[in-house]
């Protein structure tokens, strides 16, 4: 038996079965940091983190760089409930790595707990903005919007969630699957009301129309409402020259004026994506889905492309099991 064996039963998250065959690694190799940093990597897995953080923490020690061994101490201290601990690890980590998703996400889910929203929701949108695949920055975030009463972005967020495995899930298939139940369940009574409403003539749906855009601006702020379309029309007209990063730009200063307009989104991720920001593209299209699942952009031959982009930026990198 071999240190591969235990790490091929970890790839299948089998990490009980895994830890003898690494703690006899360790006891052959004391000086080997990753063979230690492998059995915490298990025992984090089977759900016994203490003897992670007392390994952890002499890895750290030693190899004050090892920035993989910061990100699981950190992950180890919110299993043992010890937060500041956590932080401790995951700001050593920030400061040299201001894009680490791991730590991003750490940080998101301790502030989730101490019900500090607005500090949580950021971290957890960096997250995903360097890792789309951080399966409980999704997760936190559904749970986020459920709060909020953004039922269809907590259910849209869950289903991504859903279909993503990481390899140390801090929540369980089973718990997603409850919450996904539960906020389903929640949604149905607003689809029957909005399925239940009368046909009405095209005039009094202009009205309405016009009427909610009109409220729309009044609470927004005349000013911030135009900023965003002056923007987004900016935006769009750079679209058309190739310039992509101007493109870009112009769309986050216009979800930086009214934060909640899916289009500006989806426009902000396009450009992403032609620019070859792969991660931002898909932050910012998680965003636009949230806020209109079935958000879709002027062009349909853009629309195409964008979707192929989305494909090729979710799929898992070449080598990859």
């Amino acid at each position: 038996m071999s240190i591969n064996d235990g790490l091929a039963l970890i790839r299948r998250h089998d990490f009980e079965g895994a830890l003898p065959l690494l703690a006899a690694e360790v006891r052959k190799r004391p000086d080997d940091a990753y063979a230690a940093y492998y059995l915490a990597y298990a025992f984090v897995g089977a759900q016994d983190p203490q003897p992670a953080v007392t390994l952890l923490t002499k890895i750290i020690e030693v190899h004050p760089d090892f920035t993989d061994a910061q990100t699981l101490l950190g992950l180890a201290r919110i299993r043992i409930s010890d937060f500041a601990g956590a932080q401790e690890a995951y700001d050593a980590v920030l400061a040299r790595e201001p894009k680490n998703s791991a730590a991003l996400l750490g940080l998101g889910m301790i502030a989730f707990w101490k019900r500090e929203t607005a500090v949580a929701d950021d971290y957890l949108d960096r997250a995903l903005r360097y890792d789309p695949a951080a399966r409980d920055a999704l997760v936190f975030k559904a749970d986020l919007r459920y709060a909020a009463g953004d039922l269809p972005g907590a259910v849209m967020l869950l289903r991504d969630a859903k279909r993503l495995r990481p390899a140390i899930p801090e929540v369980s298939d089973s718990d997603i699957a409850d919450r996904l139940m539960r906020y389903e369940a929640a949604l149905q009574p607003l689809r029957r009301a909005r399925d239940g409403l009368p046909d009405m003539p095209g005039w009094v749906l202009c009205v309405i129309g016009v009427t909610l855009a009109l409220a729309f601006l009044a609470s927004a702020g005349v000013l911030g409402a135009w900023t965003a379309v002056r923007h987004y029309e900016d935006g769009k007209a750079r679209l058309v020259t190739l310039d992509y990063p101007g493109c870009a730009a112009e769309m986050e200063q216009s979800v930086e004026a009214v934060s909640d307009s899916p289009k500006a989104w989806a426009y902000e991720a396009y450009c992403y994506f032609l620019d070859r920001d792969n991660n931002a593209g898909l932050s910012a299209w998680y965003t636009a889905r949230s806020l209109d699942p079935n958000v879709t952009l002027d062009s349909n031959s853009d629309q195409q492309v964008l979707l192929i982009r989305i494909r090729v930026a979710s799929a898992p990198p070449k080598g990859t099991k």
